[in-house]
C-alpha cells in the first residue's frame, strides 16, 4: 500500500568540500560517519574522525 510513496533520502550536512564523502551539494555521502572524541564536552571539541581528504 505505501510502495509508491515518494521518501526523501535522509542526508547529513556537511560544509566539508575537500573531503571525499562531501557530495559538493553539501551532503555526506559516506556509509558510516564516526564523531569524536569521546570526552568532548562542547560543539567546538567534536571532529568527523570519517574525513578523508581528496587528492
Amino acid at each position: 500500500m505505501y510502495e509508491n510513496q515518494n521518501h526523501p533520502e535522509p542526508c547529513v550536512k556537511c560544509d566539508v568540500e575537500n573531503c571525499i564523502h562531501n557530495n559538493h551539494q553539501c551532503c555526506c555521502t559516506a556509509k558510516e560517519i564516526k564523531v569524536g572524541p569521546q570526552y568532548a564536552t562542547a560543539q567546538c571539541d567534536t571532529v568527523c574522525a570519517t574525513f578523508k581528504a581528496q587528492k
